[in-house]
């Protein structure tokens, strides 16, 4: 019985070593998704401010006509540009921005590259941030 009992323990030999290395792999794959989805949270910080920046330096683009007449409103046109403008001054970033008489709404969005997840095939993720900011009174 104790021949039968070694002679199957040694049809094993090397098992350890390849379950070790599937750990492995499988370890090495959830550190990079944490490192990258960590990181991709630090350019989302970055990305919801500029879009914020964005959206309100549209929102103080006032109309001026209205505003005298009484009516708190935008300059859709003005705010668009400017919210742009802002969202241009950051070169690594994509923007649109969109505004009406009351309210402007900014979408930036930039491609950052992996640095883990470039070994499983995940070379770049794209992260986005939307803002909207509209005029108050005082």
């Amino acid at each position: 019985m104790t021949s039968r009992l070694q002679r199957r323990l040694g049809d094993e030999q090397g098992s350890v070593l390849i379950t070790g290395l599937l750990l492995a792999v499988a370890l090495l794959m959830v550190i990079g998704f944490a490192v990258d989805v960590g990181h991709d949270f630090l350019v989302k910080r970055q990305l919801a401010s500029i879009a914020d920046d964005a959206a309100l330096s549209g929102s103080q683009a006032i109309d001026l006509p209205a505003l005298h007449q009484g009516h708190l409103q935008l300059d859709p046109g003005q705010a668009r540009t400017e919210a742009l403008r802002t969202v241009n001054a950051n070169p690594s970033v994509t923007g649109q921005a969109s505004a009406s008489t009351g309210a402007v709404t900014v979408t930036v969005s930039r491609r950052v590259p992996t640095i883990l997840l470039g070994l499983v095939g995940l070379n770049t993720l794209t992260v986005t941030a939307h803002a909207t900011a509209a005029p108050r009174g005082p």
